[in-house]
């Protein structure tokens, strides 16, 4: 089985060689690696052409096209059966990774669209995240998929753990480059439920977590609060549709992501005197259908002292009444 690997960079010098020289080491040999610069300014594009790995291929953009674009642009280039992301600030954990990968998904059926890699507890980030690693079956259908992201979120988590047939990018529609922040929790909930996923505890990748990371720059007024919005107004009734309880699931809804983010608002004001965080989280989720209104999610948000009480046992409470463990 030959495999690519799609690396989009930006502004990324500081660990893209290490990301780089991770694919060159692997043993296992068939592979190609398709890289798209998106105008970065800081010695990337420099660096990339000393690459002369006929394996490796290298385009530079001469417009910005956001994360979400660029992933569109490299995946109309793959030409092997599978792809593996690889963000540019991560790197395979050693010289078996893509080995063990190829292993993965030669034991998977055909009808499987992607497959999460380094599902294991020490990934776990907090209960709700660990009780997801006890609960979820490694192979999770089409009818179940959004009962798993409404109540635990986008399961893929960053990019660099997942791998993808590549055609099933382009049926599923390409991902949404109008939703840079919420675009691959947007994509993977759409792709499941058209395809059945699958889950692993096989390690692959190192997911570096760093200051100059997006996450730790963006989203300070709420950019993504609207994005996240619209992905939950679609999960929402495909996961009632599929038996979960819509009392429950509000419930957790309101306390895993609106209290949330209620409650950073809330620290963003009070720290920062700066409101538009807390304005934003009120303007769009107080109006979402698949959450409580106004004045119940104050309740909930105090009740749940700021949304980090109560979650594992609703989750439980759910997954008994809708019979989803192990389906």
């Amino acid at each position: 089985m030959r495999i690519s690997i799609v690396m989009p960079t930006y502004n990324g010098m500081e660990y893209l060689q290490q990301a780089v020289e991770s694919v060159l080491q692997q043993d296992y040999e068939e592979w190609e690696l398709i890289i798209s610069d998106d105008v970065s300014r800081d010695g990337t594009r420099e660096y990339l052409a000393t690459l002369d790995d006929a394996r490796v291929k290298v385009h530079l953009q001469e417009k910005n096209l956001g994360i979400f674009g660029n992933l569109n642009f490299l995946f109309r280039l793959a030409s092997c059966g599978i792809t593996q992301f690889l963000c540019q600030d991560d790197y395979f954990l050693d010289r078996g990774a893509l080995g063990r990968l190829v292993a993965e998904w030669e034991k998977l059926p055909e009808d499987v669209a992607f497959l999460r890699c380094n599902h294991d507890l020490a990934n776990a980030n907090s209960p709700l995240s660990a009780f997801e690693r006890e609960v979820l079956p490694e192979r999770i259908s089409p009818e179940m998929s959004d009962v798993y992201f409404a109540v635990f979120g986008c399961i893929p988590g960053n990019l660099s753990n997942v791998s993808v047939r590549t055609a099933a990018v382009r049926e599923a529609g390409w991902f949404r480059a109008d939703l840079p922040y919420a675009g691959d929790f947007e994509f993977w909930s759409r792709l499941g439920r058209k395809a059945p996923w699958a889950l692993t505890k096989t390690k692959t990748t190192v997911v570096r977590s760093h200051s100059g990371q997006a996450s730790n720059f963006l989203n300070f007024k709420g950019e993504l609060l609207p994005q996240m919005r619209e992905v939950l107004e679609a999960v929402y009734p495909h996961a009632v549709a599929a038996g979960a309880s819509a009392r429950l699931l509000r419930l957790l809804i309101t306390i895993n992501y609106v209290a949330q983010h209620k409650d950073r608002g809330v620290k963003r004001l009070l720290l920062k005197r700066d409101g538009a965080y807390l304005r934003a989280a009120m303007r769009e989720f107080d109006r979402g259908r698949f959450a409580y209104g106004p004045w119940l999610s104050w309740l909930v948000f105090f009740g749940s002292l700021g949304g980090r009480a109560f979650r594992v046992p609703i989750a439980r409470r759910l997954f008994r009444e809708v019979g989803a463990v192990g389906r």
